[in-house]
């Protein structure tokens, strides 16, 4: 009984999932910027080739009644090697327009992805980004270049057989009309039983690869905790899921072809005994029995091409859906209402609350950051100080309360002019694959002169190494900066906002995870960076947080406390237990 309603609710839910799924696949095909022409011109290509191959059961038919004039020879000849031709250059257009396609729903879904808030990049995994740009836009764009403008021509083709059949003999060409439902309503149902499978299939090997991308770069923690023989069970598990699901769906596509063998013998049997009879009793003669069974051989071939279609279309309906998650989803509005003009003003955080989700991680905070100053954010880890940060720059928005600057909400300025005004660096700062030179100067929208250059590395005490590189600022620093140390990445991402000179300074954790040469570096470039500025900085040490003019206590996402080291150290328990607690690790 559980398990008939467990099935009930599955179909249900199925159907929900289901439940209009052709508007948005069309509402999709045409949010990009499609090549209108040359599908124009592909429609016209296919009607033209499937017309050649049409006119062929008619020269067939005066072949097989003896007429052997030049003009039928001929003709027969032309259509054949005519048919062959524009097959070739059918094909050949289908691709070209099948890859304009495909760059437009490529370039619509990156402009999308630069252009989304971070919101969505924390729902969808960047390995899912990857393959909705490169896997699901190549699905749909062959649906849309190759499969909608051959449709047009097949329409085109049923139309030109049915009319030329029922000129031939009306009751072979009823017998046709009324048999064809059954063959169409087979191939659907044949094409939504492949598709749920094939769906199941491909769900089967998302788990399957996420769960090996995940295990194979944790091979140290599996072996150093003794795990393997848990680990070799689930993967045993997860590979034999797979191996069930793709075992069904190699059942279900061999089912196809006896299938379609068996419905089209059904017609092919009728129109040759009640062809044979018609023949016999000189209804009709034989050469038009011949072009008559030629143009059924090719209606059923179309009808055939067209179930492949919808298997297709149900198949990209899938890519479809997941791209529509991207294509659908909201973007970050840059224009507003303000410029920032004056960059003389405090910012105020009033009252703000905020989650990831269900997960509340701020609530209630509230405090005042004075231009000019130095506001320190401390606190156990997980209460919420990097997400203060992200608040910031606008890269989520509170739940609840404000964040003002002057006598305006953070939210009514335009994005760009308010995104302008940072600098951020954070523990381990990530560095884009290219050279040092490309990496300092990122983000800088003005050019920027060589002497510049050199005066920010130096002055985040970076130059030396750099110097000492051997392709000095041309030297690459590899896959999120890979060729470099964890001391030389952050100096170079000093160097970075050190160059952009932004009137706001973020940081958040710069300093920790290095060695004491490096973090001694790195706190002299710090405090040059940090002069003139209005800064932010999230901090466990104790040489950053002494010197702050204000320090923000954050405590489980609320603010415990605020003021200077010394109020603090005065009234505050838990940041003395805080300081303790750093003191300790420093001599550690």
């Amino acid at each position: 009984m559980a398990e008939a309603i467990d099935k009930k609710e599955f179909k249900r839910l199925r159907k929900e999932s289901e439940k209009g799924i052709w508007r948005k696949y069309t509402r999709l095909i045409f949010k990009a910027k499609l090549p209108w022409k040359w599908l124009t011109f592909l429609v016209f290509l296919n009607i033209g080739s499937m017309q050649l191959s049409l006119m062929f059961p008619q020269y067939a038919q005066k072949v097989s009644a003896g007429v052997l004039t030049n003009e039928v020879i001929f003709g027969t000849v032309a259509v054949i090697f005519g048919g062959v031709l524009s097959s070739g250059i059918v094909r050949y257009f289908s691709k070209l327009t099948m890859y304009k396609v495909d760059i437009s729903y490529r370039s619509l879904i990156w402009q999308r992805l630069m252009h989304s808030p971070l919101s969505l990049f924390d729902s969808v995994k960047p390995n899912e980004m990857v393959s909705r740009t490169a896997n699901d836009t190549s699905t749909l764009s062959s649906v849309v270049a190759g499969l909608l403008p051959t449709l047009v021509g097949m329409v085109y083709s049923v139309y030109y057989i049915i009319d030329v059949l029922f000129g031939y003999d009306w009751r072979l060409s009823l017998g046709l009309i009324v048999y064809t439902p059954i063959y169409v309503l087979a191939l659907i149902w044949y094409g939504k039983w492949n598709y749920r499978t094939l769906k199941h299939t491909h769900n089967r090997l998302a788990s399957l690869t996420q769960f090996l991308s995940e295990l194979l770069v944790s091979i140290p923690l599996i072996k150093s905790f003794n795990t393997e023989r848990k680990e070799e069970k689930r993967g045993k598990e997860n590979l034999q899921k797979y191996y069930k699901a793709s075992m069904r769906q190699t059942i279900i596509n061999w089912i196809h072809t006896p299938m379609i063998s068996i419905l089209t013998l059904v017609m092919d049997l009728f129109v040759i005994v009640f062809g044979i009879y018609l023949v016999s009793n000189g209804s009709i003669t034989i050469d038009i029995w011949i072009a008559f069974f030629l143009y059924v051989g090719m209606y059923f071939g179309i009808l055939e091409t067209f179930g492949f279609m919808f298997i297709q279309l149900k198949e990209s309906q899938g890519a479809s859906s997941r791209i529509a998650i991207l294509l659908e989803s909201d973007l970050e509005q840059y224009e507003r209402n303000r410029s920032v003009e004056d960059t003389n003003r405090n910012l105020v955080f009033d009252d703000v609350s905020f989650g990831y989700g269900d997960t509340k991680v701020l609530e209630n905070v509230s405090f005042t950051v004075k231009n000019g100053s130095k506001t320190a954010i401390v606190g156990p880890s997980g209460g919420g100080k990097s997400t203060l940060l992200a608040l910031v720059q606008q890269l989520y928005t509170p739940s609840e309360g404000t964040i003002t600057y002057g006598d305006a909400p953070i939210g009514d300025y335009h994005l760009t002019d308010w995104r302008r005004m940072f600098s951020f660096v954070a523990q381990d700062s990530p560095l884009l694959n290219g050279t040092i030179r490309d990496n300092i100067v990122y983000g800088v929208d003005r050019e920027v002169s060589e002497e510049e250059i050199k005066e920010a590395a130096r002055a985040a005490n970076a130059l030396q190494f750099i110097q000492e590189s051997p392709q000095g600022f041309e030297t690459h620093v590899g896959e999120t900066g890979a060729n470099l140390s964890g001391g030389q990445r952050q100096r170079i991402a000093i160097a970075r906002a050190l160059l952009r000179n932004a009137e706001f300074l973020l940081l958040d954790e710069a300093m920790a995870s290095l060695d004491g040469q490096s973090e001694q570096a790195v706190q002299e470039a710090m405090e040059k960076l940090m002069e003139g500025k209005t800064s932010i900085v999230v901090a466990h040490d104790l040489s950053t947080i002494i010197n702050s003019d204000q320090i923000v206590l954050i405590n489980d996402g609320t603010v415990e406390a605020i003021g200077t080291h010394k109020e603090l150290c005065q009234h505050s328990e838990l940041y003395m237990q805080f300081v303790e607690y750093l003191s300790q690790s420093s001599v550690s």
